[in-house]
């Protein structure tokens, strides 16, 4: 796996095949009764003060990059960033394993594929603040002692894939894949509230024979319908919530239409853009003719190619209109000839908001750092050169999908977005 997410706090860039499971060992399922829609309110939480600070600096200091007269006097950028992505708001939903209350907080990322949970067998800080998967609890646990290492932004994480049963509201898994984690080397984990991550991206993004969450529902015949659905809230305090649905989605959600467009590489939920305006403007960001597009709930921000990215920041040139936002260009996906349009105050984001943003580091000996301490707002967009064959690609992030309801259809393989009722 050449690139994973964001998850709430890294996006995953390399991954390192270390596996491989019996077939029969993974696919062994029992059938169960087809279960109609359901609906899942999302934990919401949000990151505190330092989580923020850390969020800003970082992607100011990758911004300030593209500016920098030997970046723009480049012809290509050669340089991969791996993005460390901090989220201002965490979403996580719930999943049993062993037995159904034996609960674990786990974020939905369709960026990623595979299902990491906490495991005892790790003893590290990072690891040991959270709740811990204890597999000899576990009378339905059945061992494949099969090791895995992915390569974050911010560190490592090693785990062993075994099996157990878990329950996901109605629904029953027996002798579901699942990663302990046994190591974990930066702080993937020490600072965010949950205790797993539930990768929903294609099974191909697994390593061999790594049997995928909702893939095991698919062959299980688990729900009427093969697809999930996302609604995000704007504020954490919404009395309505954000919420995941499965095996369809809300139409309480949907204002509008919903527009279907078809998945182009089976690994990510990827689709294809026509163009990416500014101000209604093309300027060169799908060079030939189009872009890919990964729809990834386990990303904060945005991301583009590198190159792009830089070109779409200075003509943005966010930070001298932070005290008029409003006078900023908007941002136009357009998708199968579908405009998805988010306005500047959707994309920029105070960075002043809690008064102490950047407080503690006026003191930097690192003049950047001190630089970008004086910004008083950011724009939601980091540069990140994914590897081909996924890539160049741009990510779609939290911050696009707050704003567009979205629905991911494994029976016809494509998404679907609607403006999202608020």
């Amino acid at each position: 796996m050449k690139h994973s997410v964001i998850w709430l706090c890294t996006i995953a860039l390399f991954f390192t095949n270390a596996i491989n499971i019996q077939e029969e060992q993974a696919s062994l399922q029992p059938q169960q009764q087809k279960q109609k829609v359901q609906h899942f309110r999302l934990n919401e939480k949000v990151v505190n003060v330092k989580d923020s600070q850390d969020f800003y600096k970082f992607v100011a200091l990758n911004q300030k990059k593209l500016f920098d007269n030997q970046f723009i006097q480049k012809s290509s950028a050669s340089e991969n960033l791996r993005l460390h992505n901090f989220k201002n708001i965490q979403y996580t939903a719930d999943l049993g394993i062993g037995q159904a209350g034996n609960v674990f907080k786990v974020v939905l990322d369709t960026g990623s594929a595979n299902l990491w949970i906490d495991s005892n067998r790790c003893t590290e800080q990072g690891c040991m603040r959270h709740k811990q998967y204890k597999h000899e609890e576990s009378h339905s646990f059945l061992p494949l002692n099969q090791e895995l290492t992915v390569e974050f932004g911010s560190g490592e994480l090693k785990g062993v894939v075994n099996s157990d049963t878990v329950y996901f509201g109605d629904i029953t898994l027996p002798r579901q894949n699942l990663a302990e984690i046994t190591s974990e080397n930066g702080i993937i984990f020490k600072s965010l509230d949950f205790d797993g991550i539930l990768g929903l991206a294609y099974p191909q993004m697994a390593p061999k024979n790594f049997n995928p969450v909702f893939d095991n529902m698919m062959q299980q015949k688990a729900l009427e319908k093969n697809e999930f659905a996302f609604y995000f809230a704007k504020d954490p305090n919404d009395i309505t919530h954000s919420e995941f649905t499965l095996g369809g989605y809300n139409e309480a959600h949907v204002d509008g239409d919903i527009n279907y467009h078809n998945v182009i590489d089976k690994y990510y939920w990827m689709i294809k853009a026509d163009s990416i305006l500014v101000g209604g403007q093309d300027i060169g960001l799908c060079d030939d003719g189009s872009c890919k597009l990964i729809v990834d709930t386990g990303t904060s921000i945005m991301s583009g190619p590198m190159d792009d990215i830089g070109t779409l920041l200075r003509n943005l040139n966010v930070k001298d209109h932070c005290s008029e936002i409003k006078s900023l260009p908007t941002i136009t996906f357009k998708i199968d000839g579908i405009d998805y349009t988010l306005e500047p105050e959707e994309y920029v984001k105070p960075t002043t908001k809690d008064s102490s943003a950047f407080a503690e580091i006026n003191s930097s000996e690192d003049q950047s750092m001190v630089e970008v301490n004086s910004w008083d707002c950011i724009a939601s967009f980091i540069p990140l050169d994914i590897q081909e064959p996924q890539g160049p690609a741009w990510i779609l992030g939290d911050v696009f999908l707050r704003k567009y309801y979205s629905i991911y259809d494994r029976d016809n393989d494509r998404v679907g977005f609607a403006k999202a009722k608020q």
